[in-house]
């Protein structure tokens, strides 16, 4: 189970396929409750069936079964981190689907994200987590109030840190834009943080990562649609549409359907193209219907409910 952990968690997903990872981690688990090395067994299982598959864009509704499917064996087991970090993901997965009451705090069916006990790695699966509820729900400058502790940095960097650096380090790349975005006064300081971690992705897309290139493409559209360059419209929408096309391409429906929604978002801040936007939105909310999350589907019609009306009026 350690040496699965090790290789498909921390080595293999620089320069294979995600997918390929899904199975020996799956056998790490089988191994490792075999020989009796449970905890590192119940890592494997996390990132098997949990982790990894949400990464990938797997169905919502396959995730949430898997975690009511493992999460008593860990308790069981007396693996509390890996406990607590299945159910931020099954409570993440309840959020999505709209079969919760909150969107971006983690509490209801699965736990209650204010009885975590933080360690290093519930912190680092925590800020991960929440990150990406803030992203996907729109609420991006909340992102500022999470705190990574010291313990956790290290797994959290793109270079040396597991397959969840990739996800974290896009999605706290993402908040910084889009924060860079709404507060003009902090702009460049938000740049310039967001800038730091969009070159740690690429350095990782040069050197041969193959999971690496949709979110380098994503946030090439988000850094660039920040820059004051004359026709640069024009760029940004081609950075965009690539985003989507290589998302959708390798599986990644759901960062399909964000790109889909900044992009609209650009549409209607800085091209004032209404008709366009409302197409991107519409092709937002099929790909999140596709991958079972209605809760966000409600949430985008809700918040983009008088541009989806203006354009069906036209």
């Amino acid at each position: 189970a350690v040496i699965c952990l090790s290789l498909y968690s921390f080595i293999f997903h620089h320069v294979k396929p995600l997918q390929s990872s899904l199975k020996p981690l799956v056998e790490g688990y089988q191994s490792g409750m075999r020989t009796g090395d449970k905890i590192f067994a119940m890592f494997c299982l996390l990132g098997g069936t949990i982790s990894l598959p949400y990464m990938m864009g797997k169905p919502l509704n396959m995730i949430e079964e898997q975690c009511q499917a493992s999460v008593s064996q860990m308790v069981e087991l007396n693996a509390k981190e890996q406990a607590a970090a299945l159910k931020m993901f099954w409570q993440l997965c309840l959020n999505l689907m709209g079969l919760s009451n909150n969107t971006v705090e983690l509490s209801g069916k699965a736990m209650d994200e204010k009885e975590l006990v933080f360690t290093g790695a519930v912190n680092m699966y925590f800020v991960l987590v929440k990150n990406i509820a803030f992203n996907l729900f729109g609420q991006y400058e909340s992102v500022a109030s999470l705190v990574i502790k010291k313990e956790a940095q290290q797994h959290l960097v793109v270079k040396g840190g597991s397959y969840t650096a990739l996800m974290y380090t896009f999605h706290r790349s993402l908040s910084l834009y889009a924060m860079a975005q709404k507060n003009r006064n902090k702009k460049k300081k938000y740049m310039t943080k967001a800038n730091r971690l969009h070159k740690e992705l690429a350095a990782s897309l040069k050197k041969g990562n193959p999971n690496a290139l949709h979110y380098v493409s994503f946030l090439n559209a988000e850094r660039n649609a920040l820059k004051q360059k004359k026709n640069r419209e024009e760029t940004v929408e081609q950075e965009y549409k690539n985003a989507i096309t290589v998302s959708l391409r390798g599986g990644y429906v759901h960062d399909a359907a964000l790109a889909r929604e900044r992009y609209a978002q650009f549409l209607l801040n800085e091209v004032g193209d209404i008709e366009e936007a409302k197409y991107q939105i519409e092709a937002a909310i099929d790909c999140y219907k596709g991958w079972g999350a209605m809760g966000k589907v409600q949430h985008l019609r809700n918040q983009q409910e008088r541009i989806l009306a203006e354009s069906q009026t036209k």
